[in-house]
């Protein structure tokens, strides 16, 4: 039996994802897992984040890092993580080339992504708290002219891509599978971007189907 979902965030990409794996037989959780903290980290797993701070410029002796929730949670245990446009640029595509984040099941393809799509990210997050807040120039110093990558660049574009390496780094780490999926990922010959807003139609569900199984990590056999 087909149950509706809960999404831990909202959004209306995200909304309409939950909605096509719901109808394809996977069901919601009630309550989603936390999200990653540093204390919950081994040593080894620490000194990886650290790594990924410093590499993206980070400025100060590190405090309690602190993501976002998870976005969509399974009662099977699966979490999915939607990533739009925000997430695709440099800084992210630094995440990929440090510890062992290189075999993660998204790792070759958003390593693309994040050279390929950079301008999209530029056109949906060059102002305002998209292109740099407090927080993240706390973190990561003070932001360039809006939509100049050179030198500071974007602070929050920065803390962004920590927090997403900080989530892989976690999800190896522990015990929930984590898979990602991307509004540039390729259903059959249309963008699954296009296919969540309505533009196109998912004709092939099954794609999406094997799509999310071949981007889950099962972090009892990541190690």
């Amino acid at each position: 039996m087909r149950q509706n979902h809960r999404m831990v965030q909202t959004g209306a990409r995200a909304a309409q994802l939950a909605a096509l794996i719901v109808a394809g037989g996977v069901q919601t959780q009630i309550s989603a897992p936390i999200p990653p903290r540093s204390s919950m980290l081994g040593d080894d797993d620490l000194a990886e984040l650290l790594s990924v701070y410093e590499t993206l410029g980070g400025l100060r002796e590190p405090s309690t890092f602190r993501p976002g929730s998870w976005d969509l949670a399974f009662d099977d245990g699966l979490i999915i993580e939607l990533d739009e446009e925000l997430h695709f640029n440099r800084y992210r595509g630094l995440t990929f080339g440090l510890g062992d984040s290189s075999t993660l099941p998204w790792a070759s393809a958003y390593a693309r992504y994040c050279t390929q799509q950079e301008t999209a990210c530029l056109a949906a997050g060059r102002w305002g708290k998209r292109w740099t807040s407090p927080s993240s120039e706390k973190h990561f110093g003070p932001a360039n002219g809006a939509g100049t990558l050179v030198d500071g660049g974007a602070p929050r574009w920065k803390q962004r891509a920590f927090y997403d390496a900080m989530k892989d780094i976690a999800a190896r780490a522990g015990e929930l599978r984590l898979a990602r999926l991307s509004v540039w990922d390729n259903i059959g010959d249309t963008k699954l971007g296009e296919i969540l807003t309505g533009r196109a139609a998912l004709l092939d569900p099954s794609a999406l189907d094997q799509l999310l199984l071949a981007r889950t990590l099962d972090a009892s056999s990541a190690s």
